[in-house]
């Protein structure tokens, strides 16, 4: 079975963060070519640490773990080591989703330096939540905790609930704070270096979390805003991986009544997907998700949402829709998920669950409809 690895949103950091781990030389554009003596130590730091960020990704391990771990279009920000893919057209009379315009404008104040250390901390939050953390130890979702009893009891459900190997399926935070922390840096750098390197980068990773105000120490949502699924193929095993970051803009856009489990319903459909050998190429792989999870939400023996709740479900998938052909616009992920909902309470007997296939089969085949939304929204 190929890895695949799914992700709610599209990669997060602005344009320039991780282009520049590819060549681990950005400098600002108004001083090309400066001396030594005009360059900060802070840029220094930066500017080192991108260069073992770009590095490690290239050893086989992260690369391993992040070769499917962006959405399905060709993104204006290219991978680490892969050059810019060309532009994809989006769809016309679209405007992307509101939380997608919130994370722009999360990154339109910050400077050229403080992106950068963004975009390379970012990426070792990410490989530390999806290869290094494990489920074994206390879980904390959310930057105070604050999400910790609904996201335990909402993976609880979602294993009982779809009929698919669950026991191994971790839930694991993603946390920016753990940029913080020399040890678990080291941890991850020592994925793809020798231990003498390994160490010296994790420290210099907290220290650039640290000397750089606007990061927070790690409670910047930039270093943690997404969250993902990762199947068997992953070296951390199967996971979902869940963002402080994302928890927080999902609270200031007003989901925080439905974040948390709407969200791990969408990564757990991901897992119903693996689960059955459905790995679509298209915006179905990230609209699917959707639906499943309305249907779990909707579900007399899932969550058991109202009709208020789940419309407010429908619109945080709209929220992240976008316009580029990845994973749909804002009125096909809000149609899918509604579709789910309306699979859950229209069936005959309201605690019968369907069987994942099944649910998998009967969407790909109101797909084609579903992709229609937008040009009848318009």
């Amino acid at each position: 079975m190929p890895k695949q690895t799914r992700i709610l949103g599209r990669a997060f950091v602005a344009v320039g963060a991780l282009a520049a781990l590819v060549t681990a030389t950005a400098v600002p554009a108004a001083a090309a070519e400066p001396s030594a003596a005009n360059v900060s130590s802070v840029e220094q730091d930066v500017d080192r640490l991108y260069q073992e960020v770009a590095d490690l990704l290239q050893t086989p391990r992260p690369a391993k773990v992040l070769s499917n771990s962006k959405p399905l279009l060709a993104s204006p920000i290219p991978e680490p080591g892969k050059k810019s893919s060309p532009a994809v057209a989006g769809s016309p009379d679209c405007t992307q989703g509101s939380l997608l315009t919130e994370v722009d404008k999360l990154a339109e104040h910050l400077t050229e330096t403080e992106l950068d250390a963004a975009g390379a901390l970012s990426r070792l939050v990410e490989l530390y939540a999806s290869t290094v953390a494990t489920d074994k130890s206390p879980q904390v979702f959310g930057t105070d905790g604050q999400y910790t009893p609904r996201a335990t009891a909402a993976i609880d459900k979602l294993r009982g609930f779809w009929n698919i190997e669950s026991w191994n399926i971790q839930l694991v935070a993603m946390k920016g704070t753990d940029a913080g922390s020399p040890e678990k840096m080291t941890q991850t750098f020592a994925l793809g270096f020798d231990p003498a390197r390994a160490a010296e980068a994790g420290e210099l990773a907290t220290k650039v979390t640290n000397e750089i105000p606007v990061l927070q120490g790690g409670r910047n949502p930039l270093l943690s805003l997404n969250a993902y699924s990762y199947d068997a193929d992953n070296p951390g095993g199967k996971r979902i991986t869940l963002g402080d970051g994302l928890l927080n803009v999902n609270n200031r856009s007003g989901f925080d009544d439905v974040s948390v489990e709407a969200v791990l319903g969408h990564e757990y459909g991901h897992q119903v997907d693996f689960a059955n050998g459905n790995f679509p190429g298209d915006e179905s792989g990230e609209m699917g998700p959707d639906a499943y999870a309305g249907y779990f939400l909707a579900h007399a023996k899932g969550e058991a949402w109202d009709a208020r709740a789940q419309q407010e479900v429908t619109y945080l998938n709209a929220s992240i829709g976008d316009c580029e052909h990845s994973h749909g616009t804002p009125e096909q992920r809000k149609a899918a998920g509604a579709w789910g909902e309306q699979q859950a309470l229209k069936q005959f007997n309201p605690n019968q669950i369907v069987p994942s296939a099944k649910i998998i089969e009967r969407f790909q085949q109101q797909y084609p409809k579903l992709m229609r939304t937008q040009n009848a929204a318009h």
